[in-house]
């Protein structure tokens, strides 16, 4: 019988490891358990043994968080049963960059007279796409007419 093992099985924290799935399974749930505004502020990066690291934006958001880390993981158990880490470690770091919303988006439909403004504005510019997307800039802006 030979001596070999998987290398998974000595490393768990090797992708698809038991430590990344509860970190990914804490992503899943953290904006419930720790709060929207929380969950804005804050990220879950990684396992590090059975703490669950999260990124803060700032050394503010993670000295309260420390401080309501109790409150934290009881929500967190709460969400993930058995599956919970341990305990919490919070550090200032990047957060992932969240998808803009579809109602952030603001779609101007110009009219006539902001078409011919439009048409003014980029009329000293060479004929071309260079003008072409000035006009369109213009006429399609939601602080054009401010």
């Amino acid at each position: 019988m030979s001596d070999l093992r998987r290398i998974d099985s000595l490393l768990p924290g090797l992708p698809g490891g038991r430590r990344d799935e509860t970190a990914a399974a804490a992503r899943a749930v953290w904006p419930r358990a720790a709060g929207e505004q929380v969950a804005r502020n804050s990220h879950p990066i990684r396992m590090t043994g059975d703490v669950l690291v999260v990124h803060c934006t700032s050394s503010t958001w993670a000295a309260e968080l420390t401080m309501l880390s109790g409150q934290v993981l009881a929500a967190l158990a709460a969400e993930m049963g058995a599956a919970a880490p341990a305990g919490l470690r919070f550090e200032v770091g990047e957060l992932p960059q969240a998808p803009a919303a579809a109602d952030e988006v603001v779609a101007v439909a110009p009219d006539r007279g902001r078409l011919r403004r439009a048409r003014r504005i980029a009329e000293g510019l060479p004929e071309g796409s260079l003008r072409d997307a000035v006009e369109r800039a213009y006429a399609t802006s939601p602080e054009a007419d401010s």
